[in-house]
Parts: C-alpha cells; sequence; structure tokens
C-alpha cells in the first residue's frame, strides 16, 4: 500500500483486530468504514475512536489521518469500497465477503484476519462460486492472519500499532491472482507488518503447534488452577511467578472466539494435542516412578529446543538484571536512559509482577561483559536493590540472586 493510496477500506468487525485495523489504517490516511451488527460494540468503537485511542501513530508523514464512520449496514459499508478485510469470526467470513464481492468496487480486494486458513479460504472460494462469482472476482480474493493479538477483545483493548514489527500470514489459493497478492502485501507492509505467504494447509499445522496448543495448554492450566486453589486466590498470586503468569496469560482470551478457531482447525490441532499428550503422559510416568533419568532427558532436550527454537538476541552469554520499580511516571525510562548513556544495550526486557496490585519488577537481560557495570551505572542514578539472575546456558559469575 503505497502511501499516496488513499483507498477506501471497509472492515466487517469491531473487535480487537478491527478496530486496530481502523486505528492504523486512519493513521494512514484512508477513509474507513467499520460495520458491526452488535449495538452495544458500535457504540463502543464510537467511544475509542472519538477519543483517540492508540492513536500516537496519527501524526506520520502521510498527511492528514483519515475519516472512520461505523455502520450497523454491511452493504452500506462496503458499498464501492477499494479494499474489504472481514475480521470477524471464521464461521461468518464466507457471507460477510459474498456480500462485499456484490457491493465493493469491480477491483476490491478480499481479505481476512482469521486464525484458521485451510477451512476459511475453501467455503469463501465456494460460496462466491456458488453466488455466480466469476473468475476475476475468486482472483480478487487473498486469505490472511495477522499473528499478533492480545487477551484482551472488544474495541476498548485496540491498538494502532499492533501490527507493527508482526508477521502477517498470506494464504492465496490457486485463483488468486499474482496482482491480487501484491495488493495485500502491500496493505501488510503499510501496517508495518512483516508478510510470509504459506499454503493454507501449512499455515494451519504451524498455528495448531504455537498457537492452537498453547492457548489449550495455558487455558487448561488456569481451569486446574482454579478448582485446586479454590478460595486462596490471593495467597497464590502473592507466590506465583512469571512461569504462571505468562503461562496462564492467554487463558483470559475470548472462549467464544476460540470455539469457532479451534473447530475450524481440529485436525491440526487434534495432532498436536496427541504429541503433547504422550510426552506428558512419559513425563507423569517418570515422576510416578522417580525415573529421573528419562525426566532429566526431557528436561535437558526441551531446555535445548527452546533455545534453538527462540535463540536470543545475541550469541554470547547473557544475564538478567531485577531491577525493582518504583511507583512513578517514567520510571522504566530513566532505567533504560542510564543503561543507554553508558552505552549499554538492552538484548530483552519483560516486566515480572510480585501480586495482583503490586507494582513488580522490571527484567533486562545485558551481555555477561556488561552486567557489572551496569549495575555500577544504576547505582549510581539512585536504583537500588538490583539482582542479577543468569542465563541457565551461561553462567554469570556476578554475585546475586540465581536461579
Amino acid at each position: 500500500m503505497a502511501s499516496g493510496d488513499r483507498a477506501t477500506v471497509a472492515i466487517c468487525g469491531g473487535g480487537l483486530i478491527g478496530t486496530s485495523l481502523a486505528l492504523a489504517l486512519r493513521a494512514l490516511g484512508h477513509p474507513v468504514r467499520v460495520c458491526d451488527a452488535d449495538a452495544s460494540v458500535r457504540a463502543a468503537l464510537r467511544a475509542v475512536l472519538d477519543a483517540g485511542l492508540a492513536d500516537a501513530g496519527d501524526e506520520v508523514a502521510h498527511g492528514a489521518r483519515g475519516a472512520v464512520t461505523v455502520h450497523d449496514d454491511w452493504e452500506e459499508a462496503a458499498g464501492g469500497a477499494h479494499i474489504v478485510i472481514a475480521a470477524v469470526p471464521p464461521a461468518a467470513i464466507p457471507a460477510v465477503l459474498v456480500t462485499a464481492a456484490r457491493h465493493a468496487a469491480p477491483d476490491a480486494l478480499l481479505t481476512d484476519v482469521a486464525g484458521v486458513k485451510q477451512d476459511v479460504v475453501q467455503r469463501v472460494s465456494d460460496a462466491l462460486v456458488a453466488d455466480g462469482a466469476d473468475h476475476d472476482v475468486l482472483a480478487r480474493f487473498v486469505g490472511g492472519h495477522p499473528m499478533a493479538g492480545s487477551e484482551r477483545s472488544g474495541p476498548a483493548a485496540a491498538d494502532a500499532a499492533l501490527f507493527s514489527g508482526a508477521t502477517w500470514v498470506l494464504t492465496p489459493t490457486a485463483t488468486s491472482s499474482d496482482a491480487s497478492l501484491a495488493r495485500a502485501g502491500e496493505l501488510v507492509r503499510g501496517l508495518g507488518a512483516r508478510v510470509l505467504v504459506l499454503d493454507p494447509a501449512e499455515h494451519d499445522t504451524i498455528v495448531g503447534l504455537i498457537s492452537h496448543l498453547p492457548q489449550l495448554v495455558s487455558s487448561v492450566l488456569a481451569d486446574v488452577a482454579a478448582d485446586a486453589l479454590g478460595a486462596d486466590r490471593d495467597a497464590v498470586m502473592a507466590v506465583a511467578g512469571p512461569g504462571f503468569r505468562d503461562t496462564t496469560r492467554i487463558a483470559a482470551s475470548d472462549a467464544d472466539l476460540w470455539l469457532d478457531i479451534l473447530d475450524g482447525n481440529r485436525d491440526a490441532v487434534s495432532g498436536a494435542l496427541d504429541a503433547f499428550r504422550t510426552r506428558l503422559d512419559l513425563v507423569a510416568t517418570a515422576i510416578t516412578e522417580r525415573d529421573g533419568e528419562t525426566l532429566g532427558e526431557v528436561l535437558r532436550r526441551a531446555s535445548a529446543a527452546r533455545r534453538r527454537l527462540v535463540p536470543k538476541a545475541t550469541e554470547e552469554p547473557t544475564g538478567d538484571l531485577v531491577i525493582p520499580l518504583r511507583d512513578r511516571p517514567g520510571e522504566i525510562a530513566r532505567i533504560a536512559g542510564a543503561l543507554g548513556s553508558a552505552g549499554i544495550n538492552i538484548e530483552d526486557l519483560a516486566m515480572r509482577h510480585a501480586s495482583a496490585a503490586d507494582r513488580g519488577s522490571l527484567l533486562l537481560r545485558v551481555r555477561a561483559t556488561d552486567i557489572d557495570r551496569a549495575t555500577s551505572v544504576l547505582g549510581d542514578a539512585g536504583i537500588d536493590g538490583v539482582l542479577v539472575e543468569s542465563d541457565p546456558a551461561t553462567p554469570v559469575a556476578s554475585a546475586g540472586e540465581q536461579r
């Protein structure tokens, strides 16, 4: 999507993704029409747009920002649009795009953002054919899936920067034209995302393992913990470390949306669950039988796999600085600024919450060779109580709390 292109975009669906798209496209100067059948969603969407939430990118060098209008009639919203995006649950996408094909501009790009692709693109293609669409219409459809989101849902959770730096998978069909794929890629890159083109079946296999299985694991863990711990919630959250918090974070996601996604990708998800169940049974047996050799093999193999699958930003040894956060504005910026002024690069950053209401700590990963200097720089800046945690693969000699 070229910076000078002010194509009208019609988005069906005013949830997290649809509203984030509207905000991001408005910042790029596009006229945007968002439709949602739910009156309460439309009201929340208007409130977000009026407040300008997440519009930090509006003052970019793309000229005046575009206008966003909210509609309850999809035919009206799609009428004459140059780009149509279905941001609704997978089951609703075929009907949404069939209607758009009838009313949008004759050369309109048709796409979606569903987390399931093989089933969706097939049903969209079948629905278009059943509606009498010719080859030219089928050529304008390109499936899509932005690998971005949040455990929060609805318009209030929207973020204009949600797609910046994210991978956006495009899944063209056999009938998608090269021109349509190029237009979809231009749209995605204009939003700051990286384009990855995959076969729909390949996409579903991958996300079944790296997205849908983790969602189920997170949900089951939260469910088991809630049953096991009952009324001890406050004590549990005071004790819970980042592992529990991070692992269960996505369990708070929209259950209805996930029911649709999991049903659409049931084959890939079932395969991933079978593999997980087999490995979990192996671990359970090893613990019951006190088989430390088998358990150790699994843990060591998993540790190596994690480092291989999600490589660090640097191959050099690193360590984590655990920094207590004071409850005052600009504290994180002050910490990062002190390190930056000393020429110390932050390789990674995370938050560790002490309890549901407490301010917690900031975890900064730096090179092992910078650890002593970093603690000294932070001390000089009046930032006390810094502890050091070593990278499990590369022990750090500095004193402090170790994992």
